[in-house]
């Protein structure tokens, strides 16, 4: 048998897995997880607001140092930038460790990006985590007049957190501790439902391209049925001849779009894609009760990945990404039952709306792809080219 995604020697045994959505059951999860940590806090996460949900959580946070906990807080420069120096401070003198990853030069502008940290990553104990696409702001919470951004996490117990721990003590930078936490602490026999699961990582500078790799090898062995929610949806060519492949063979092949999206650019250069997606049999979904953030994809109902990575260049080689693969078929029912579910409240598109009605927004539609792909190629060989810059000095 080829070594593919579903191949169960890639996985650890022993997972308690549990998919949650956006919104309250996310943040309830994020709180009780900082609560219930006892010695080791790895916090991660791209976005982090200074408003009523970043204030809970950096009250959590608080709490947790004042127990004792050492926490180690990591947030992305450019997507934390608006962070104030006294909301900081006052995280640091409860003891927290926080850092900027990738601190913007004193010069910045907008072609010096840096390498980004756009993983969502919570670990606590090396035994408790909580990983997906989720950031810490109202948006992603919802509001008494706006619907939280529909995005996705899961909740891990078991052997894959030491992974997850090790990736996050290496963004940190932080020196091995003599004094390791083992996951042995935790007892695989107490899951409700013991899973094979493993972490997934696309980090380009570190060679890694675990994450683009698993989607690439599931979609080509895919044998029955792929679904997919996705956010800003550029996939390469590769990924589309796995598709297409897919679909002569023929898998049943669903998407889940946005109806709207907080980048009006990225939404026409999703749709240049529409006729290409009909051509290919593929059902197209749009998702209009909220912005959709999610990233998600589920595979002849038994393997599936859940995190940060976005079917698109920018995922692929200049932002570090963290994903949780899981190889268990009730899992993957779970989610497809629950993206199933998610379908009836959406527009399903039909071929005259797949198709570009008029020359100017077929015009459109295929500039702000061709922008967006450039954009983001540009984007890494920038991000390279400052990297060696580094290196060198």
């Amino acid at each position: 048998m080829p070594n593919t995604v579903f191949s169960p020697e890639q996985y650890l045994p022993g997972n308690e897995i549990e998919i949650i959505r956006s919104g309250e059951p996310f943040f309830s999860n994020l709180i009780d997880l900082i609560d219930k940590a006892e010695k080791l806090l790895y916090f991660q996460v791209y976005i982090f607001e200074e408003d009523n949900t970043g204030n809970e959580v950096a009250g959590a946070l608080k709490r947790a140092g004042a127990r004792g906990v050492e926490i180690y807080m990591a947030v992305d420069s450019y997507g934390s930038k608006n962070l104030s120096p006294a909301f900081i401070a006052s995280l640091r003198k409860s003891g927290v460790r926080f850092r900027y990853f990738s601190p913007l030069p004193k010069h910045f502008y907008a072609f010096r990006l840096g390498r980004r940290l756009h993983s969502k990553v919570m670990v606590a104990d090396g035994r408790d985590a909580l990983v997906g696409g989720i950031n810490i702001a109202d948006k992603y919470r919802g509001t008494e007049t706006e619907p939280a951004w529909l995005d996705f996490a899961v909740r891990v117990k078991g052997p894959v957190c030491a992974e997850l721990s090790e990736n996050c003590r290496l963004i940190h930078g932080r020196r091995r501790s003599r004094s390791k936490i083992k996951i042995t602490d935790a007892n695989p026999e107490e899951s409700l439902a013991p899973a094979l699961a493993k972490m997934a990582l696309n980090d380009w500078w570190r060679r890694k391209n675990q994450i683009s790799a698993g989607y690439r090898s599931a979609f080509r062995n895919a044998e029955s049925s792929i679904f997919i929610v996705a956010s800003y949806f550029l996939p390469s060519r590769g990924v589309r001849s796995a598709l297409k492949k897919a679909s002569r063979r023929g898998v049943k092949i669903t998407v889940l779009l946005p109806g709207k999206l907080d980048l009006p650019m990225a939404k026409r250069a999703t749709r240049f894609l529409y006729n290409w997606l009909w051509r290919n049999k593929v059902d197209i979904y749009e998702w209009d009760e909220s912005v959709l953030h999610g990233k998600i994809a589920v595979v002849d109902n038994k393997w599936s990945t859940v995190g940060s990575y976005n079917i698109n260049h920018l995922s692929e080689y200049s932002s570090i990404e963290v994903n949780v693969e899981v190889l268990d078929p009730a899992f993957a029912a779970s989610i497809h039952q629950m993206l199933s579910g998610l379908v009836q409240f959406c527009r399903l598109v039909p071929e005259e709306r797949a198709r570009d009605r008029s020359l100017i927004d077929r015009f459109l539609n295929w500039a702000s792809y061709l922008l967006g792909r450039w954009m983001m190629l540009f984007l890494f060989f920038l991000i390279a080219r400052e990297h060696r810059y580094k290196t060198m000095q």
